[in-house]
């Protein structure tokens, strides 16, 4: 390109470990969603939350294991720790907010 070099746009997520970061949120939404979604559904809290933390953690490592192996992309072990710890404390928020906290004589 008559010797000029693309420069590369810098934004707010351009340092390293940012798709940690990224990682972390989509999966503290997941849990979120999930959660308050199962909470409506089904009666058992801690059955609803164990199963929110086993799906998302087992999602975000085996979503690592398809990038290695059907795309270009690399397995990463430090994304799918994000993944896991995102998903614990989107489980751990909606635990401890009022539409986790139903308490025992409530529907």
């Amino acid at each position: 390109m008559d010797g000029q070099e693309i420069k590369e746009a810098s934004g707010i997520f351009d340092f390293e470990g940012a798709d940690k970061i990224v990682h972390f949120f989509i999966f503290l939404l997941y849990a979120i969603l999930w959660s308050l979604y199962g909470l409506k559904k089904i009666a058992n809290e801690k059955t609803v939350y164990l199963m929110v933390i086993i799906t998302g953690s087992i999602y975000g490592l085996g979503m690592e294991y398809y990038q290695e192996f059907f795309t270009n992309r690399e397995f990463s072990y430090w994304d799918a720790v994000a993944d896991a710890i995102g998903t614990l404390a989107g489980t751990f928020l909606i635990k401890k907010s009022p539409y986790g906290n139903r308490g025992r004589n409530q529907n």
